[in-house]
């Protein structure tokens, strides 16, 4: 096919380079002359990242840079079959530019849009010819980022869509239909994990380097929230948060933070100016990380103190680390288990002192961290020998109490969001998961996690937060909730699927 992109900015410039490489013939417009001249250089670049990642060899790249064309008017993407709009994330601009390619293509050539942020129906409102308007939202970097998200609008065309979709796979990228809706499917899944990671922080739960620890080693993600942010930018992640949550009537499951905001206002706003939650005159992590001994040999402290163990999943832990666990009724300390709860509700509903107790999450298995969590009037000198002595066989984190620790707090969160997407049919339960894995990079969809950690103890979780916290955050997902009370997995659809917002023609 014919590809035209209009912008040769970074994403254009991606977007050249892979359709090049797919075998398309490409042409590139820019109104900056200055940046239609380095366009071959940087794509030049970019496809030799791509022949040291082993992903194209010498010959193939040759022959996708000889594809490249520059377009230095307009006028001369004429005859493309796909024109793709990469320019500023500017309506209006938008509007303009698409408006000048449909006075110039033929009348069956496929427009799209790369925004990444605004409406596709909007953009498309200032069109004459509007069911042939497509969202292609592509990844940065585009040639290393695998996911495409296929945005479609209710007057899109079917015929479009299917030019679209075999256009992506063409790249050997995957293409998700999503409906046209804030922040489409990836930007909206993502705000869980961040804005509940916020929430934790503002409520001195832990600090931000002990919510980054455990996202990686206890739940797996490549970056804690923290960092993730502070990669990405304050710049543009409080900015999206913020648009998303206004555009969703406030919905609580999308609220962020004033330290947030206090951070963008500020100017720090991660990496690119040397801090943001971190400071980058380190990493992130380098004073912070616990390193645990992978054959620990447990060192019996003799001012351990008694404690009684009333999990039995945590008995064989807490061996492991020389602490034998204890049955007498007069123990220095109780250790339980809670899901959702916080220590303080737990002894309240079964009869423990809180000043004596203390939690550890287990719902995350044989993890190497534990996270030990602790109410106040709990004494402090022996919450530290019992952490010193559970370090001898574990990495320990010790957090304030809190409903749902910190990693069924994040958990449950993704989870329940997820399943308001699906619900809200904006994309397909299983191409969600699918859109979150390679567009996040999370370790599994949020519809995966909640058959991983059983959809009852995550409602368990969702439902002690909101009646502790008297918060409607975290009011549980119908559709989690429908399919829990069945017994069901999670990818279980309805009776009658999620229809696409399509124009139907009305029957008299």
């Amino acid at each position: 096919m014919k590809i035209a992109i209009i912008g040769a900015g970074a994403m254009g410039r991606g977007i050249a380079q892979v359709s090049a490489a797919g075998g398309h013939d490409v042409l590139v417009h820019d109104s900056h002359m200055e940046t239609l001249g380095t366009l071959h250089a940087g794509i030049e670049r970019g496809l030799e990242e791509s022949m040291r990642r082993g992903k194209l060899s010498e010959a193939g790249a040759g022959a996708a840079l000889s594809r490249v064309g520059v377009a230095e008017s307009m006028a001369e993407i004429a005859g493309s079959d796909i024109v793709i709009e990469a320019v500023v994330e500017d309506l209006e601009t938008k509007k303009q530019v698409l408006s000048t390619i449909e006075s110039i293509v033929s009348s069956d050539a496929v427009l799209a849009t790369n925004t990444s942020s605004l409406s596709i129906g909007a953009i498309a409102n200032g069109m004459s010819k509007r069911d042939r308007l497509i969202g292609l939202h592509f990844f940065n970097p585009v040639a290393a980022m695998r996911l495409v998200e296929i945005v479609v609008r209710p007057e899109t065309q079917e015929s479009v869509v299917h030019t679209a979709r075999s256009f992506v796979e063409s790249l050997n990228k995957t293409g998700i239909r999503v409906m046209d809706n804030p922040g489409f499917l990836v930007n909206l899944a993502g705000r869980s994990y961040v804005t509940e990671a916020l929430a934790i922080v503002e409520e001195n739960v832990a600090t931000v380097d002990q919510v980054d620890r455990i996202a990686r080693s206890v739940l797996g993600f490549p970056l804690g929230p923290f960092e993730l942010m502070d990669l990405t930018g304050l710049d543009i992640n409080l900015p999206v948060t913020a648009n998303i949550f206004d555009a969703n009537f406030a919905d609580p499951r999308l609220r962020s933070t004033w330290y947030h905001r206090y951070l963008f206002e500020a100017g720090l706003l991660g990496k690119k100016t040397r801090g943001g939650f971190y400071r980058y005159d380190k990493s992130p992590s380098e004073d912070s990380q616990v390193s645990v001994s992978s054959h620990p040999v447990p060192q019996v402290l003799t001012s351990t103190p008694e404690v009684a163990v009333h999990d039995v999943s945590l008995a064989d832990r807490f061996e492991a680390a020389g602490i034998p666990p204890s049955e007498s009724n007069v123990a220095s300390l109780a250790v339980v288990a809670p899901f959702g709860l916080d220590v303080s509700t737990y002894c309240a509903r079964h009869g423990f002192d809180p000043t004596k107790t203390v939690g550890v999450d287990t719902m995350f298995g044989d993890t190497e961290t534990l996270t030990l969590m602790v109410p106040p009037g709990v004494a402090k000198e022996q919450v530290n020998e019992l952490a010193k002595q559970l370090r001898t066989a574990f990495a320990v984190e010790v957090i304030n109490d809190s409903p749902g620790f910190i990693a069924q707090r994040l958990i449950a969160t993704v989870v329940n969001l997820g399943c308001e997407i699906a619900k809200r049919g904006i994309a397909t339960p299983r191409d969600i998961d699918t859109a979150v894995r390679l567009g996040l990079r999370y370790p599994h969809g949020p519809l995966a996690w909640a058959d991983i950690c059983g959809l009852a103890q995550v409602v368990n979780v969702l439902e002690g937060l909101r009646t502790v916290k008297g918060d409607s955050r975290y009011t549980p997902s119908t559709w989690l909730m429908r399919r829990a009370r069945a017994g069901l997995s999670i990818f279980e659809d309805d009776n009658i699927p999620s229809s696409d917002r399509i124009l139907r023609p009305r029957i008299h």
